[in-house]
């Protein structure tokens, strides 16, 4: 996949207005911009342009949050004839590092309706539709979507991992409070009706394996077909990390999710059992190493996630059935957690 150059849209630089505007009005036709709209838009929001060589081929905003809405406002768009390239994933990822220098609790992205190949890239990359609203005078209308729990656009957020490592902040309730971490997520689930049951194993070696029969985390396909599973594992989960207002777990510590025990780990695995299929990889540090492998379907679907804490971070640090087991008792729930050695 070919690098992108990409150019931040000032509203005195003639040629970036006028490009930016080009690729604008020929993806949104209903509601064309003129050139003073464009520069107007440049001072409130960020705007670029991307080329291959000295060729346009999209451009993208990032709204910034307002008295209207808390969300920051992403949005890549590529003229046809580059699609289906990588370009505007290069775009959109552009645009939601920059969503985070604003400090984004919600990201949200919008797609003209008849746009279909715009609606399935969002989609396709973990948005969901929030909100549909027609202009006055059109028929097509405007399709909001707004980022679920994790950006579906990379494995594996490397700078994040690294954040997670290098801050003592997030090793503060130890061994314990990574249990209480990788539990809440079937948790989760159970408020959806689709866990019953939730099984911790604590092993000799000092791994822990948490396991649930739930629907099993969610994956998708690309147009030929490969399997990708929802990145939890090495993203941030845009509900809880870093957020001050993420609810407490029961050890009295905010929720930051699946990401930190993950990164604070030697080694994890997550093994997913679906209805379309079963897959497991393999993390080092937080970072997956190998490819995602499918394996035999279970008896039922669910989740499994084995983790070893990392020795130098918190030795040999573990936790007790009895001490996992009171903890667990302040989760809000009526799904039973069995808590076993092996």
């Amino acid at each position: 996949m070919s690098e992108l150059r990409v150019e931040v849209v000032s509203a005195g630089d003639d040629g970036l207005v006028a490009d930016w505007r080009l690729v604008h009005n020929e993806i949104i036709p209903t509601d064309p911009l003129s050139t003073d709209d464009i520069r107007e838009r440049a001072q409130r929001n960020h705007l670029e342009v991307g080329y291959l060589g000295d060729e346009v081929v999209g451009c993208s905003t990032v709204r910034p949050p307002n008295d209207e809405t808390p969300a920051v406002t992403v949005i890549a768009r590529v003229l046809p004839p580059y699609r289906g390239r990588g370009f505007g994933e290069q775009l959109y990822r552009r645009g939601l590092a920059k969503a985070e220098e604003l400090d984004a609790k919600v990201v949200e992205t919008i797609v003209l309706g008849s746009n279909v190949e715009g609606l399935h890239f969002a989609q396709r990359h973990g948005f969901v539709e929030v909100e549909r609203y027609v202009l006055p005078g059109d028929t097509i209308p405007f399709v909001t979507l707004r980022l679920s729990t994790h950006s579906w656009l990379s494995v594996a957020d490397t700078e994040h991992v690294e954040q997670i490592r290098q801050d003592p902040a997030y090793r503060a309730g130890g061994v314990l409070h990574l249990a209480l971490e990788v539990i809440a997520y079937p948790l989760d689930e159970a408020v959806e009706g689709t866990t019953t049951q939730v099984r911790v194993v604590l092993h000799a070696d000092g791994s822990i394996a948490v396991s649930d029969n739930g629907r099993g985390t969610a994956v998708r396909f690309d147009d030929g077909g490969v399997p990708m599973v929802k990145p939890i594992m090495a993203t941030r989960d845009l509900r809880f990390f870093a957020d001050p207002d993420s609810p407490r777990l029961p050890d009295g510590l905010p929720r930051a999710g699946m990401s930190v025990p993950i990164a604070l780990s030697e080694w994890a695995v997550h093994t997913n059992h679906r209805t379309e299929g079963s897959w497991t990889r393999r993390y080092e540090h937080g970072m997956p190493r190998g490819a995602l492998t499918a394996v035999p379907a279970d008896s039922s679907t669910g989740t499994t996630i084995h983790f070893r804490p990392d020795r130098t971070l918190f030795g040999e640090e573990g936790v007790t059935p009895e001490a996992l087991s009171a903890a667990c008792a302040g989760f809000a729930t009526e799904v039973p957690i069995a808590i076993t050695q092996a």
